[in-house]
């Protein structure tokens, strides 16, 4: 009964199914195997299995090891090799196969287990094209990303550019003119034109992920270079900046990206929503050894709403009604950028906190 059972699986197994012997000639197949390949199989001259399948060495003879090492290159088996059957017709059809071996009256068999792939593979094909094209959405999508980044970053030193020149000019209309002073406003506005022509630089070489701008720089000097801004936006705001970095720390970096870094996330904390208490933010770094560093910018505001925080590093994610969201965006590009990581932080001084790696992947692999 045991045998009747197993003979009408094969029968009316749903993929075809034949059995080859010692010689590789089919000796049983199945009706699915005959539909499949277009006609009879076996009968007054039994096919050879080799004239079907392109390229299959199996006999019936094959060893349990042959067999296993068969069953593993197939599609199924997970290498993702699959073969051509050449049906009677001429046509070919990609199969993945499994075998199994199995003797009767003495005599040694292979299973074969064939299941056309045909719509496998087209889908295989379908999501290939979608994966193209959504790799293409996404290079447009970053070339849009990049421009909003540069309108973004470029914000400030044009306005600051605007505002040294007019500056300038009232210096020489007034009386007596003063162009000592205006020659001063006019540097500095070269400064920042200088500055801005950097910003584009290093966010060419921050999409493509280049580093040739990092070098060995002392943090406290690097940041220190912008708390005169800072300062002047801190007391716009009634709030004030402090910087707690050891002269003597220093770490591999891009500078503009690293100030960049440090003057989004300063701005970001100054410009929180108030609370009842006077804004204070705190910039301070650790030493984390094999040229790794962290550092953290904290502040004593509300801190992060519950909903938000998860959000914060999404791109057009803002709080702010004039926000474009770019800013905590291009925060955490430019951290990736040096090997590291950001995440917010509980505040030691109550508020909301960033804390941001330089190089931390290059102190694991020491």
């Amino acid at each position: 009964m045991e045998a009747s059972f197993a003979k009408s699986i094969l029968v009316d197994a749903p993929m075809a199914v034949v059995a080859i012997d010692g010689e590789g000639t089919i000796r049983t197949a199945n009706a699915t195997a005959e539909s499949f390949f277009g006609g009879r199989l076996t009968g007054e001259t039994n096919r050879s299995i080799a004239d079907l399948i392109d390229g299959l060495r199996l006999t019936g003879d094959a060893s349990a090891d042959d067999v296993a090492a068969f069953n593993v290159r197939s599609r199924s088996g997970g290498e993702g090799v699959h073969m051509q059957a050449r049906r009677l017709d001429g046509t070919t059809v990609p199969v993945d196969i499994q075998a199994a071996r199995f003797s009767a009256v003495g005599e040694n068999f292979v299973t074969l287990f064939i299941q056309d792939v045909t719509a496998v593979m087209e889908a295989e094909q379908a999501v290939q094209e979608l994966r193209l094209q959504i790799t293409q959405n996404w290079r447009l999508n970053s070339l849009g990303e990049m421009a909003s980044m540069l309108a973004h970053e470029l914000n400030q030193p044009l306005s600051a550019i605007a505002n040294h020149l007019h500056a300038a000019e009232g210096l020489l209309n007034r009386a007596p003119s003063d162009p000592g002073a205006a020659r001063r406003s006019i540097a500095s506005a070269q400064a920042q034109a200088q500055r801005a022509g950097d910003t584009i630089r290093r966010l060419r070489a921050l999409m493509s992920r280049d580093t040739g701008y990092h070098k060995s720089e002392q943090l406290a000097e690097v940041i220190g270079e912008i708390m005169p801004i800072l300062n002047i936006s801190a007391r716009e705001m009634d709030a004030e900046v402090m910087l707690d970095i050891h002269p003597d720390h220093r770490t591999d970096c891009d500078r503009v990206q690293l100030q960049q870094l440090i003057f989004n996330l300063v701005r970001n904390a100054i410009e929180a929503p108030a609370n009842d208490r006077r804004r204070e933010v705190m910039i301070s770094g650790q030493c984390l050894g094999h040229g790794a560093y962290r550092i953290r910018v904290e502040d004593n505001g509300p801190g992060f709403a519950p909903h938000i925080r998860e959000h914060l590093f999404d791109p057009l994610a803002s709080t702010k009604p004039d926000g474009m969201g770019l800013g905590l965006s291009i925060c955490r590009t430019i951290v990736e950028a040096h090997g590291g990581t950001i995440v917010p932080v509980d505040s030691r001084l109550g508020g909301a906190a960033f804390a941001f790696s330089l190089n931390e992947a290059q102190a694991k692999a020491a």
